[in-house]
């Protein structure tokens, strides 16, 4: 190892509960529309989610395997499957969880994925994130401490996708003072892990 750096996501724009990994046009709008996931507003800015005696055992759960049951979450955290229930509704409208689908893009035919870092002026950041928020090209967008200040990550068909997306959308970021890019060209692990297959396809929620 030659080098390492750390950096703060300080505040994320798109991605995580309401993003859409490796995005396509297979879906009429309305189809899609349907499909939206109906999350509560945001709770206030800066509002604490006081935790229980519990949620370590509860997080710890569905970490290891989202797909967990209420009955399974009941048994390791010592609640009642009622309880477990009541929970995990108040967590996910206090946006303190959620749950998330990894995508291989490559199944869905987007080999060329790539880490942007950009800096912007302060007073363009909000209005920049939210640009590039709306590009279908992008996965995640977050403002960042760092010698950048902002991150996105970025799905294309292939690099020559990729080469035509940078010259035209983000070309086209006026407020755009600098720009690197990383190709990612393997993932290790993403957020979540592997787990074994089940009998059933759905979650028991």
């Amino acid at each position: 190892m030659v080098d390492i750096s750390a950096h703060y996501i300080l505040h994320t724009f798109f991605g995580g509960p309401t993003g859409w990994h490796g995005k396509t046009q297979a879906l009429t709008d309305e189809q899609a529309e349907r499909l939206r996931p109906r999350l509560p507003e945001p709770p206030p800015r800066g509002l604490r989610v006081p935790m229980r005696e519990g949620d370590a055992e509860l997080f710890a759960t569905l970490a290891s395997d989202g797909r967990a049951g209420y009955a399974e979450l009941a048994v390791a955290t010592g609640w009642s499957e009622s309880t477990v229930r009541r929970r995990l509704e108040q967590l996910r409208h206090m946006r303190a969880l959620f749950f998330d689908v990894e995508i291989d893009a490559a199944l869905l035919g987007y080999e060329a994925e790539v880490m942007l870092w950009l800096t912007v002026p302060p007073a363009e950041l909000v209005s920049v994130a939210e640009e590039l928020s709306g590009h279908p090209e992008v996965v995640f967008t977050a403002a960042t401490s760092g010698q950048s200040n902002l991150v996105a990550i970025v799905v294309c068909r292939d690099i020559d996708a990729f080469y035509d997306y940078m010259s035209t959308r983000i070309g086209a970021l006026k407020a755009v003072n600098h720009m690197e890019s990383a190709p990612v060209l393997k993932s290790v692990k993403r957020a979540g892990r592997l787990v074994p297959a089940r009998n059933h396809p759905f979650p028991s929620r």
